[in-house]
Protein backbone atom coordinates (compact mmCIF):
# COMPACT_ATOMS: atom_id res chain seq x y z
CA UNK A 1 0.00 0.00 0.00
CA UNK A 2 1.38 3.77 -0.63
CA UNK A 3 1.80 5.79 2.22
CA UNK A 4 0.82 9.30 0.50
CA UNK A 5 -1.71 10.03 3.36
CA UNK A 6 0.69 9.12 6.21
CA UNK A 7 3.23 11.63 4.08
CA UNK A 8 0.53 13.83 4.18
CA UNK A 9 0.22 13.79 8.12
CA UNK A 10 4.14 13.54 8.71
CA UNK A 11 4.55 16.71 6.41
CA UNK A 12 1.81 18.44 8.30
CA UNK A 13 2.98 17.38 11.69
CA UNK A 14 6.76 18.66 10.57
CA UNK A 15 5.16 22.46 9.55
CA UNK A 16 3.34 22.76 12.65
CA UNK A 17 6.49 21.60 14.84
CA UNK A 18 8.78 23.82 12.98
CA UNK A 19 6.34 26.69 13.17
CA UNK A 20 5.75 26.63 16.92
CA UNK A 21 9.76 26.34 17.78
CA UNK A 22 10.09 29.77 15.52
CA UNK A 23 6.78 30.73 16.74
CA UNK A 24 8.81 33.34 19.50
CA UNK A 25 10.49 34.93 16.68
CA UNK A 26 7.25 35.11 13.97
CA UNK A 27 3.90 34.98 13.84
CA UNK A 28 3.92 33.89 10.31
CA UNK A 29 1.18 30.70 9.68
CA UNK A 30 2.66 27.65 8.83
CA UNK A 31 2.70 27.28 4.80
CA UNK A 32 0.26 24.54 3.43
CA UNK A 33 2.04 24.79 0.04
CA UNK A 34 5.25 23.89 0.90
CA UNK A 35 4.16 20.60 2.65
CA UNK A 36 1.88 20.01 -0.33
CA UNK A 37 4.86 20.44 -2.99
CA UNK A 38 7.10 18.08 -0.42
CA UNK A 39 5.06 15.33 -0.96
CA UNK A 40 3.53 16.06 -4.40
CA UNK A 41 6.75 16.41 -5.97
CA UNK A 42 7.75 13.57 -5.13
CA UNK A 43 11.49 11.97 -4.12
CA UNK A 44 14.26 12.65 -6.51
CA UNK A 45 15.61 9.30 -8.25
CA UNK A 46 19.05 8.77 -9.61
CA UNK A 47 19.74 6.99 -13.08
CA UNK A 48 18.74 6.82 -16.64
CA UNK A 49 15.64 6.51 -18.79
CA UNK A 50 14.86 3.46 -19.79
CA UNK A 51 14.13 4.39 -23.53
CA UNK A 52 10.25 4.98 -24.43
CA UNK A 53 9.36 3.91 -21.02
CA UNK A 54 6.71 6.50 -19.64
CA UNK A 55 5.03 3.43 -16.51
CA UNK A 56 4.53 3.94 -13.44
CA UNK A 57 2.29 6.27 -10.81
CA UNK A 58 2.37 10.10 -11.72
CA UNK A 59 0.37 13.00 -10.70
CA UNK A 60 0.82 16.61 -11.36
CA UNK A 61 3.58 18.81 -10.02
CA UNK A 62 2.38 21.33 -7.21
CA UNK A 63 3.25 24.54 -9.59
CA UNK A 64 1.98 23.08 -12.50
CA UNK A 65 -1.67 22.67 -11.51
CA UNK A 66 -3.10 23.92 -14.57
CA UNK A 67 -2.30 24.14 -17.58
CA UNK A 68 -3.30 27.54 -19.13
CA UNK A 69 -3.81 27.57 -23.31
CA UNK A 70 -1.44 29.77 -24.31
CA UNK A 71 -3.86 31.94 -26.93
CA UNK A 72 -6.82 33.58 -25.92
CA UNK A 73 -10.15 32.05 -26.17
CA UNK A 74 -11.41 35.01 -28.62
CA UNK A 75 -8.32 34.59 -31.06
CA UNK A 76 -9.42 31.07 -32.18
CA UNK A 77 -12.90 30.34 -31.42
CA UNK A 78 -15.93 30.48 -33.92
CA UNK A 79 -18.65 32.77 -32.70
CA UNK A 80 -20.60 29.89 -31.23
CA UNK A 81 -18.17 28.45 -29.51
CA UNK A 82 -16.76 31.26 -27.49
CA UNK A 83 -20.72 32.19 -26.80
CA UNK A 84 -21.22 28.49 -25.26
CA UNK A 85 -17.81 29.13 -23.14
CA UNK A 86 -19.01 32.47 -21.65
CA UNK A 87 -22.26 30.80 -20.87
CA UNK A 88 -20.22 28.54 -18.46
CA UNK A 89 -20.51 29.02 -14.91
CA UNK A 90 -17.21 30.55 -13.81
CA UNK A 91 -16.26 27.98 -10.98
CA UNK A 92 -15.48 25.66 -15.24
CA UNK A 93 -13.88 28.43 -16.85
CA UNK A 94 -10.44 27.32 -17.02
CA UNK A 95 -9.34 30.50 -19.25
CA UNK A 96 -9.55 32.97 -16.54
CA UNK A 97 -6.93 33.90 -13.95
CA UNK A 98 -6.51 31.99 -11.17
CA UNK A 99 -6.90 28.34 -12.98
CA UNK A 100 -10.17 27.03 -12.99
CA UNK A 101 -12.33 29.53 -11.57
CA UNK A 102 -10.79 32.99 -11.89
CA UNK A 103 -12.29 33.65 -8.05
CA UNK A 104 -10.90 35.46 -5.46
CA UNK A 105 -12.10 32.97 -3.19
CA UNK A 106 -10.66 29.66 -1.74
CA UNK A 107 -13.72 27.65 -3.30
CA UNK A 108 -13.09 29.34 -6.52
CA UNK A 109 -9.70 28.05 -6.79
CA UNK A 110 -10.70 24.77 -6.40
CA UNK A 111 -10.77 22.01 -9.65
CA UNK A 112 -13.51 19.83 -8.58
CA UNK A 113 -16.35 21.97 -8.41
CA UNK A 114 -18.55 20.17 -10.39
CA UNK A 115 -18.55 16.14 -10.84
CA UNK A 116 -20.64 16.51 -14.31
CA UNK A 117 -18.04 18.69 -16.12
CA UNK A 118 -15.77 15.42 -17.93
CA UNK A 119 -12.59 16.25 -19.78
CA UNK A 120 -9.80 14.02 -20.51
CA UNK A 121 -7.26 16.87 -19.66
CA UNK A 122 -8.43 17.49 -16.28
CA UNK A 123 -7.86 13.56 -15.64
CA UNK A 124 -4.54 14.01 -16.55
CA UNK A 125 -3.85 17.09 -14.97
CA UNK A 126 -5.82 17.07 -12.00
CA UNK A 127 -4.30 16.92 -8.80
CA UNK A 128 -4.79 13.16 -8.34
CA UNK A 129 -2.65 9.78 -9.61
CA UNK A 130 -2.83 8.23 -13.26
CA UNK A 131 -1.03 4.91 -13.16
CA UNK A 132 0.54 3.96 -17.30
CA UNK A 133 0.97 0.73 -18.12
CA UNK A 134 2.24 -0.25 -21.49
CA UNK A 135 2.00 -3.44 -23.39
CA UNK A 136 3.36 -3.99 -27.05
CA UNK A 137 -0.08 -2.97 -28.37
CA UNK A 138 -1.61 -0.63 -26.35
CA UNK A 139 -1.00 1.93 -23.38
CA UNK A 140 -3.55 1.69 -20.72
CA UNK A 141 -3.97 4.82 -18.41
CA UNK A 142 -5.48 4.59 -15.17
CA UNK A 143 -7.34 7.43 -13.27
CA UNK A 144 -7.49 7.33 -9.25
CA UNK A 145 -10.33 10.27 -9.83
CA UNK A 146 -13.34 8.22 -10.97
CA UNK A 147 -11.42 5.28 -11.08
CA UNK A 148 -11.76 4.90 -14.48
CA UNK A 149 -9.10 4.62 -17.89
CA UNK A 150 -8.18 5.01 -21.15
CA UNK A 151 -6.65 3.26 -23.85
CA UNK A 152 -3.74 4.37 -26.36
CA UNK A 153 -3.37 1.82 -29.43
CA UNK A 154 0.47 1.82 -30.05
CA UNK A 155 0.02 -1.22 -32.71
CA UNK A 156 0.27 1.22 -36.09
CA UNK A 157 -3.39 1.34 -36.99
CA UNK A 158 -4.74 4.62 -38.49
CA UNK A 159 -7.54 7.01 -36.50
CA UNK A 160 -11.05 6.32 -37.56
CA UNK A 161 -12.26 7.90 -39.95
CA UNK A 162 -16.13 8.22 -38.06
CA UNK A 163 -15.65 7.06 -34.86
CA UNK A 164 -18.29 6.30 -32.27
CA UNK A 165 -18.37 9.57 -29.58
CA UNK A 166 -17.00 8.80 -26.24
CA UNK A 167 -15.92 10.78 -23.45
CA UNK A 168 -11.98 10.20 -23.70
CA UNK A 169 -12.56 9.51 -27.80
CA UNK A 170 -10.58 6.72 -29.72
CA UNK A 171 -6.86 7.56 -29.29
CA UNK A 172 -3.56 6.20 -31.31
CA UNK A 173 0.18 6.83 -30.38
CA UNK A 174 3.83 6.29 -32.42
CA UNK A 175 7.11 7.06 -30.85
CA UNK A 176 8.89 10.35 -32.55
CA UNK A 177 12.33 9.95 -31.14
CA UNK A 178 11.91 9.97 -27.49
CA UNK A 179 8.45 11.74 -27.21
CA UNK A 180 5.31 9.99 -27.63
CA UNK A 181 2.59 11.34 -29.39
CA UNK A 182 -1.05 10.32 -28.80
CA UNK A 183 -3.90 11.66 -30.98
CA UNK A 184 -7.45 11.52 -30.35
CA UNK A 185 -10.63 11.90 -32.58
CA UNK A 186 -14.03 11.00 -31.70
CA UNK A 187 -14.89 13.47 -28.58
CA UNK A 188 -18.64 13.69 -27.88
CA UNK A 189 -20.63 16.53 -27.26
CA UNK A 190 -21.02 16.48 -23.34
CA UNK A 191 -17.11 17.17 -22.90
CA UNK A 192 -14.50 19.86 -23.17
CA UNK A 193 -10.82 20.02 -23.89
CA UNK A 194 -8.73 21.68 -21.34
CA UNK A 195 -11.93 23.87 -20.56
CA UNK A 196 -12.74 24.75 -24.61
CA UNK A 197 -15.56 23.65 -26.20
CA UNK A 198 -15.31 21.76 -29.37
CA UNK A 199 -17.53 20.05 -32.44
CA UNK A 200 -17.20 16.30 -33.42
CA UNK A 201 -14.00 17.10 -35.99
CA UNK A 202 -11.75 18.02 -32.85
CA UNK A 203 -8.23 16.19 -33.51
CA UNK A 204 -6.25 16.25 -29.79
CA UNK A 205 -2.79 15.97 -30.06
CA UNK A 206 -0.63 14.79 -26.56
CA UNK A 207 3.11 14.83 -26.62
CA UNK A 208 4.64 12.95 -23.69
CA UNK A 209 8.36 13.49 -23.13
CA UNK A 210 10.58 12.07 -19.60
CA UNK A 211 13.62 14.30 -19.42
CA UNK A 212 14.51 12.34 -16.44
CA UNK A 213 13.19 9.52 -14.37
CA UNK A 214 11.21 12.02 -11.85
CA UNK A 215 9.71 14.30 -14.63
CA UNK A 216 6.88 13.57 -17.37
CA UNK A 217 6.28 16.39 -19.58
CA UNK A 218 3.14 17.31 -21.35
CA UNK A 219 2.36 19.47 -24.01
CA UNK A 220 -0.88 19.78 -26.13
CA UNK A 221 -2.65 21.47 -29.32
CA UNK A 222 -5.82 20.96 -31.06
CA UNK A 223 -7.77 21.83 -33.95
CA UNK A 224 -10.74 21.73 -34.74
CA UNK A 225 -12.78 23.23 -38.16
CA UNK A 226 -16.35 23.98 -36.91
CA UNK A 227 -15.42 25.19 -33.61
CA UNK A 228 -11.65 27.06 -33.98
CA UNK A 229 -10.64 29.15 -36.68
CA UNK A 230 -6.67 28.25 -35.68
CA UNK A 231 -5.43 25.50 -33.36
CA UNK A 232 -4.60 26.15 -29.72
CA UNK A 233 -1.65 25.34 -27.89
CA UNK A 234 -0.82 23.92 -24.20
CA UNK A 235 1.24 23.43 -21.68
CA UNK A 236 3.79 22.18 -20.33
CA UNK A 237 2.38 20.40 -17.50
CA UNK A 238 4.70 18.47 -15.35
CA UNK A 239 4.15 15.46 -13.20
CA UNK A 240 6.26 13.69 -11.07
CA UNK A 241 6.88 9.95 -10.79
CA UNK A 242 6.07 8.21 -7.75
CA UNK A 243 6.79 4.59 -7.65
CA UNK A 244 6.33 3.89 -4.61
CA UNK A 245 2.62 5.01 -4.75
CA UNK A 246 -0.69 2.54 -5.70
CA UNK A 247 -4.08 3.84 -7.30
CA UNK A 248 -7.67 3.66 -4.59
CA UNK A 249 -10.80 4.19 -5.28
CA UNK A 250 -12.01 7.91 -6.08
CA UNK A 251 -15.31 8.66 -6.66
CA UNK A 252 -17.00 12.31 -7.20
CA UNK A 253 -20.39 12.96 -5.79
CA UNK A 254 -21.59 15.60 -6.28
CA UNK A 255 -23.34 16.79 -3.23
CA UNK A 256 -20.50 15.29 -0.97
CA UNK A 257 -18.16 17.57 -3.02
CA UNK A 258 -20.61 20.85 -2.67
CA UNK A 259 -21.39 19.73 0.63
CA UNK A 260 -17.47 19.44 1.42
CA UNK A 261 -16.91 23.11 -0.45
CA UNK A 262 -19.36 25.02 1.61
CA UNK A 263 -18.44 23.56 4.83
CA UNK A 264 -14.79 23.63 4.70
CA UNK A 265 -13.56 25.39 1.78
CA UNK A 266 -15.50 28.63 2.23
CA UNK A 267 -17.59 28.50 5.39
CA UNK A 268 -18.77 31.85 5.12
CA UNK A 269 -20.74 30.20 1.77
CA UNK A 270 -23.74 28.88 4.10
CA UNK A 271 -27.04 30.07 2.10
CA UNK A 272 -28.00 28.13 -1.16
CA UNK A 273 -27.03 25.28 -3.19
CA UNK A 274 -25.12 26.22 -6.47
CA UNK A 275 -23.34 22.29 -7.34
CA UNK A 276 -22.11 24.43 -10.58
CA UNK A 277 -19.88 26.87 -8.29
CA UNK A 278 -21.86 30.00 -8.63
CA UNK A 279 -21.76 32.29 -5.50
CA UNK A 280 -24.81 34.26 -5.06
CA UNK A 281 -23.25 37.93 -3.88
CA UNK A 282 -26.47 39.02 -2.63
CA UNK A 283 -27.28 35.75 -0.41
CA UNK A 284 -29.96 34.28 -2.43
CA UNK A 285 -29.82 30.87 -3.45
CA UNK A 286 -28.25 30.28 -6.18
CA UNK A 287 -29.36 28.79 -9.71
CA UNK A 288 -29.04 24.95 -10.38
CA UNK A 289 -26.73 23.80 -12.92
CA UNK A 290 -27.92 25.09 -16.48
CA UNK A 291 -29.09 22.52 -18.82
Amino acid sequence: MRNRFLASIVALVTVLAFSRAIFAQTTAPPDPKAANQAIYSGKHHEGSVPPHDISGVWMVSEDFRFSPIHEAPNTFLQPWALAKLNAEPLSLRKDLPGGHAGGGTALGKDEDISCSQISLTDFITKQKPIEIVQTSQRIFMFFEYAHTFREIWMDGRELPKDPDPSYFGYSVGKWEGDTLVVETVGFNDQTVINGMPHSDAVHFVERYRRPDLDTLELTMSASDSKAYTKPWTGGPVKLAWHPDWQLVEAFCLQEDNAAFKKSIIDPSWSGGKAPNGNKDPSGNKADKDPK
